[in-house]
């Protein structure tokens, strides 16, 4: 079957989605939000994350083979089922557009910058609709070895910025109150550990067997990429200070401060591949979730790939139009919409079906 995945395939995708653009961009706005307790608001965050993936997996056990508008339209009926489903449409288009624009705001920011945004966009989208195409078991097994290449360049990095660490920028820890902490929970909780409710459409292709122990890979995938962000967001944090919060693409900025003698120097080039080969999985992760959301809602064949261009001519339509308002605007959207976006119209949506369907459980 050309969308089927193994447990351990389903495992490294859930990592890659995780992982994807947040390891980049995480640090940055989250210590800009919470300070020196940035690791704090992390791991509460992470902790959300685990809690809300127990129902996901659990929908996933009770209703094989069915996606999140398949299982709600049991639930709740057809017509409520198509209007969360809209609802998660929405927050998906809006993911693809955020990431697009992230990697060609990198691209014209550090690499190209003569360049319009438009090229970078139309180019991004139309290379995701293509692999996209492919199906989900050739991207889960392409995706594998990227992330991997990804992860050791990120360690490579880390590892050498090692000698330019100041433990002292670690504290003090909370000596603003409470409030920073919640708005970095904010933040990381819809992204990118709200974004996991994606993998409802994405679970239903995992061939599962008994005792294979799906849901403890999923959550192990989760944990690793905490721990992932946690160790890029403390690094930066040790390496700028005060002003790691001003570092946008902090990893990028981080590898700049790296200086091996005067023959090896400029290691951001692989921190620059590592972003926009990371970005591009996670878009082409959530693109085939939106494809997927879009064919159910309008009663398509979910493998028929007809919609596959038009949907990325709609999304970089959106894109581009949100490029026009400014940087300043997508980084507004990006830390103060884009997780209340996802919390309402994706999380909140799951939770009521997981509760509907344990009141139905009770009473059967």
């Amino acid at each position: 079957m050309r969308n089927a995945l193994t447990p351990n395939q389903g495992a490294v995708l859930l990592f890659t989605f995780m992982t994807g653009s947040s390891i980049i961009n995480i640090p940055a706005p989250l210590i800009s939000f919470s300070h020196a307790g940035a690791w704090i608001s992390l791991l509460a965050s992470t902790a959300l994350g685990l809690m809300l993936l127990y129902p996901i997996v659990w929908l996933a056990d009770r209703y094989p083979d069915m996606t999140y508008v398949q299982y709600a339209s049991k639930l709740i009926g057809r017509p409520l089922a198509i209007v969360l489903g809209l609802l998660f449409l929405s927050l998906q288009l809006e993911m693809i557009a955020g990431i697009t624009m992230d990697i060609a705001l990198f691209l014209k920011s550090s690499m190209m910058r003569n360049t319009e945004h438009t090229v970078f966009i139309i180019l991004i989208i139309m290379a995701v609709a293509l692999t996209v195409r492919a199906g989900l078991g050739q991207i889960a097994g392409m995706f594998g070895l990227l992330m991997a290449s990804v992860m050791i360049f990120v360690v490579f990095n880390i590892s050498l910025s090692s000698l330019n660490l100041n433990w002292h920028f670690l504290l003090p820890v909370v000596n603003e109150g409470m409030k920073p902490l919640l708005h970095g929970i904010y933040f990381t909780f819809g992204f990118p550990y709200g974004e996991i409710v994606l993998f409802s459409m994405i679970l239903p292709y995992v061939k599962r067997k008994p005792n294979d122990r799906t849901g403890r890979k999923m959550a192990l995938a989760l944990l690793l990429n905490s721990a992932s962000l946690l160790i890029v967001t403390l690094i930066t944090l040790m390496t700028f200070g005060p002003l790691a919060g001003e570092r946008k693409y902090s990893m990028f900025e981080v590898a700049r401060t790296i200086e091996v003698t005067e023959i090896f120097q400029r290691f951001e080039a692989l921190m620059g591949y590592s972003m926009i080969v990371a970005s591009f999985m996670k878009a082409a992760i959530v693109f085939f979730c939106a494809h997927l959301t879009l064919n159910q809602i309008l009663g398509v064949p979910q493998d028929n790939r007809q919609l596959t261009f038009p949907l990325a001519l709609l999304c970089s339509v959106i894109a581009i139009s949100v490029g026009i308002r400014g940087e300043a605007y997508w980084n507004f959207i990006v830390s103060g919409i884009h997780p209340m976006w996802g919390i309402t119209c994706a999380v909140l949506p799951l939770l009521l079906l997981y509760l509907v369907s344990l009141f139905r459980k009770k009473k059967a």
